[in-house]
């Protein structure tokens, strides 16, 4: 007779069969893969079974080119003709990120204090082709890199999407945050998700799709992933016994996708002094805030730059020629909105705002130049501004004194005398300013006799509606108190609460309050309840307390027989208490 035993994690069960035997040795380790072929970033299993005996196992394993790490163990019970014998598992995950053939090293394994080896295993990671969708369609899920292209220049932004597969309709609740890191590469978050569904292999998947865009910062070959997802998935086995129809969990799959290979080219050299970092396809257009000013004030120049393409490594526009000694620049601002960033399709949009202040007297405010890189054409493009006319008067402090005529030294007639500069008054501060002098005007005292009768009035009002106030709270507060207490003192039994549920057409927030009530005082009836169950009417009781409380739903429509049936079956099969007459 043999009789096996499957425990999750790591729990010995010695002890608990004390009349059976235990076979003293036989002690081993073994090692192996379920496959020793995987594809680029997908995961391989390794497992390490030790017989007869337990081990401290660690969470990683070292393996050049390749990354372990541990997922779980169970341990078994085998009883064959009253020996028992115990068999430890431990599950590990590797990954490979290049093609290659790589090798997971022996290492020395302690098992109750005998020292073990194990035997080295070769794995062979290989590239897939991406055009292979039969090997996808035979898993339960997956996910995919694709990239819009595969050979770029430096900053040129490339749209990409990573997309979840989960076999079945309707089967992804929540994706988390992706996650796709590479050096040499600036990644967009991930702000949108998409879900659809596709046959892939004529098998139906759910799918999210999580489009990004992202763009170089070196040349050279590159690997780009695999990335990372998490999703929620409906789990089909959820639920207990006949309530697993009415509520189902959900449970975190972790997907990695493939690699792709990318090359990235340099941007052409002896690109104009005035390029300033875009690449794609733009347009400019500029305004001055003012076009009348005097020299040494300032003018603000507003710039808006429109097209498909990176905005983020872009900069302000400069003058098309050298303007030192006629116009002084200060360092531009840029204002570039997340909303605003082209994404590779759609047009964004990107304004810089620039302070220049003429030195000299000029009639025009001089082109200004953009250059950017084309990546289609493989070229440099430059914009060029209108030259945006200009008047510009002296500078005020430069102006000629005024002229005035001094009074004739004969006459004492001023219109007779010579013009002469008017002298500029300087001012002086020679004492504290702004102090009166005249005569002091004297203002009454308030009187300081006793309130007067209205004083009391007022005071006797205020006092009589806080008593009042105060005197209602506390009658309220001790009527709610006595209401509370008598419903602890009188508990209705579960039974009688299934009895009194309200019938279908009544007010839904009428009826899953009955709902409530009844799994709360069943809950108090049944304090020691199986472990499944209260987790059970745990879900039924969020149920409730969605419909109730959460305002995704109207609680006064009336609840169909259909919904009303449901949830009087699922309460009539719980176990009922027998009430003491």
């Amino acid at each position: 007779m043999l009789l096996r035993f499957a425990i999750p994690g790591t729990l010995l069960l010695a002890g608990l069969f004390p009349l059976i035997a235990q076979d003293p040795g036989a002690q081993s380790v073994s090692v192996n893969v379920l496959s020793n072929r995987v594809a680029v970033g997908e995961i391989g299993q390794f497992i390490i079974k030790l017989s007869n005996g337990d081990s401290d196992m660690p969470q990683q394993l070292p393996a050049p080119g390749l990354i372990i790490e541990k997922s779980g163990s169970q341990s078994a019970i085998n009883i064959n003709s009253g020996v028992r014998t115990m068999e430890t598992t431990y599950f590990y995950r590797f990954r490979g990120d290049a093609p290659g053939t790589y090798t997971i090293p022996e290492f020395d394994i302690n098992i109750s204090g005998k020292p073990f080896k194990t035997r080295a295993i070769e794995v062979t990671v290989f590239e897939r082709d991406q055009t292979e969708v039969d090997l996808d369609a035979t898993k339960p899920f997956f996910a995919k890199l694709e990239l819009s292209k595969d050979e770029i220049f430096v900053n040129e932004i490339v749209p990409f999407t990573l997309t979840a597969y989960v076999r079945g309709r309707n089967s992804i609740s929540d994706v988390t945050s992706p996650k796709l890191t590479h050096e040499s590469f600036v990644f967009r978050g991930f702000r949108e998700v998409r879900t659809d569904g596709a046959d892939v292999g004529n098998t139906f998947y759910s799918s999210a799709v999580i489009p990004s865009t992202f763009f170089a910062l070196k040349a050279g070959d590159h690997r780009l992933g695999p990335a990372e997802i998490v999703v929620r998935v409906l789990d089909s086995g959820s639920g207990f016994g006949g309530l697993s129809s009415f509520f189902q969990r959900t449970v975190p799959r972790e997907m990695v996708t493939n690699t792709a290979n990318i090359k990235v080219k340099p941007l052409p050299a002896g690109g104009p002094a005035s390029f300033t970092g875009g690449v794609g396809v733009f347009e400019i257009a500029a305004k001055a805030s003012t076009t009348t000013v005097a020299v040494g004030d300032p003018i603000s120049m507003e710039f808006e730059v429109t097209g498909i393409g990176n905005l983020r490594t872009m900069s302000a526009p400069v003058f098309e020629i050298p303007q030192t000694g006629i116009w002084k620049t200060y360092e531009a601002n840029k204002e570039l909105k997340d909303e605003n960033d082209s994404d590779g399709f759609n047009i964004g949009r990107v304004q810089f705002s620039q302070v220049i202040i003429p030195e000299a007297k000029t009639k025009t405010i001089p082109p200004f130049l953009l250059t950017y890189f084309d990546p289609v054409k493989a070229e440099y493009v430059t914009l060029r501004t209108e030259p945006i006319a200009l008047t510009v008067t002296e500078d005020s402090s430069s102006e000629a004194p005024v002229l005035v005529r001094a009074p004739d030294p004969g006459n004492g007639n001023a219109s007779a005398g010579p013009l002469v500069p008017a002298v500029k008054p300087t001012p002086a501060y020679n004492d504290v300013m702004h102090i009166h002098v005249g005569p002091a005007r004297w203002v009454a005292t308030a009187g300081g006799s006793k309130p007067g009768s209205g004083f009391y009035v007022v005071q006797i009002l205020l006092s009589i509606l806080f008593f009042t106030v105060t005197g209602f709270g506390l009658l309220r507060w001790i009527q709610a108190t006595k209401l509370r207490r008598a419903n602890e003192l009188v508990a209705v039994p579960f039974a009688r609460h299934l009895r009194q549920l309200p019938p279908s057409g009544s007010p839904r927030r009428e009826f899953f309050r009955a709902v409530s009530n009844a799994l709360r005082q069943w809950s108090a009836e049944h304090p020691d309840a199986p472990v499944e169950v209260t987790r059970v009417i745990d879900r039924i009781t969020e149920r409730c307390a969605s419909v109730l409380y959460s305002g995704m739903t109207e609680p006064d429509t009336p609840i169909s027989a259909t919904e009303a049936a449901e949830f009087t079956g699922l309460l009539n099969k719980l176990p009922r208490q027998k009430v003491k007459p």
